[in-house]
């Protein structure tokens, strides 16, 4: 899959400054690309014959990073799909602090850790990445991803470059779907932020949304009983989400005729922005944030997800 074209210009920043810092937190609303891209700059910083602002793919440092074996690469959970909730104890970064002792494989050359969904550091871990932070070994790069960059130390983001990755706009998803021939629908990526990585990633699960949807569109006439146990698969901040995103549409379009995450959906929005009360929206705005807040804690959720579909069909008159 190629590159994210809308990181490119960053890309090409880094890789082409006089002096890399010792260390680096990309931060992003997305976890996925936060990671991908991190590892992509450290397969290109470690390159031994790259091509302009790309790794080669088949020179020795490239062959070990494709099998994660590369003498000059330290990683915590690397692979997404590894990168759980799981906390980073302090024995990771001890472990990084020691690779950072040995020399390098190449006299000179770099060596680079990259610490994965770096919010999962625990107190003594972070404290420990800060000392060595504070005195970073010649010719080393800690790269930290996240997508909670506040819940990162202040002392340690203060040690490092803070670098933003950028969501793509619709036109730079729609360039990136196209040349990886990704056949997504303008309205799941309407849907996804505009964001083709989490599109592609819970394509899946657009279907459920089309069902929340369905019967959201039926107003005051919304029918409890078809409300379908399957939603909750995922848990109850899940389709609060949804919710969220319809009811702010609806918002919008009583206000503006506009819409952002359903540009499909604009006929029924205009029949219900009609019967729409907006006092009572608000209202239902601020309940649904509520249940948001604690809907990870141990509560019966499809009470709580059938109450908020009580108070939905309450903002029409």
């Amino acid at each position: 899959m190629s590159e994210y074209l809308w990181l490119k210009e960053i890309r090409h920043k880094l890789l082409n400054i006089d002096r890399l810092s010792h260390g680096y937190i990309f931060y992003g609303n997305e976890s996925i690309v936060n990671s991908k891209f991190s590892l992509s700059l450290s397969k290109s910083l470690l390159c031994s014959d790259r091509k302009s602002d790309e790794y080669c793919g088949s020179c020795d440092s490239c062959t070990w990073m494709t099998s994660m074996t590369h003498p000059d690469f330290f990683s915590v959970d690397t692979d997404e799909r590894e990168a759980t909730d799981k906390i980073i104890p302090v024995s990771d970064i001890r472990a990084m602090k020691s690779f950072f002792e040995l020399s390098a494989q190449v006299s000179g050359g770099k060596k680079v850790a990259l610490i994965n969904k770096a919010e999962r550091l625990n107190s003594q871990a972070s404290n420990s990445l800060l000392k060595v932070l504070e005195e970073p070994p010649q010719n080393s790069i800690i790269m930290l991803s996240t997508d909670k960059i506040e819940q990162i130390l202040p002392t340690v983001k203060s040690r490092c470059q803070l670098i933003k990755l950028p969501r793509p706009s619709k036109e730079e998803s729609l360039e990136f779907m196209n040349i990886n021939n990704i056949n997504i629908d303008e309205s799941v990526l309407s849907y996804f932020n505009a964001s083709p990585i989490t599109a592609i990633n819970q394509k899946e699960t657009y279907q459920k949304v089309e069902e929340i949807t369905k019967s959201l569109s039926q107003g005051n006439n919304l029918d409890l009983s078809f409300i379908k146990p399957d939603w909750l698969d995922f848990g109850l901040t899940w389709p609060i989400n949804v919710i969220q995103k319809w009811c702010f549409d609806l918002f919008s379009y009583k206000l503006t005729q506009e819409t952002y995450y359903f540009p499909n959906q604009t006929d029924e929005f205009e029949r219900l922005s009609k019967i729409l009360n907006m006092s009572k929206m608000l209202v239902l705005f601020k309940k649904l944030n509520e249940v948001k807040s604690y809907a990870s804690k141990p509560v019966n959720k499809e009470i709580n997800f059938e109450l908020i579909f009580v108070e939905y069909k309450k903002v029409f008159n």
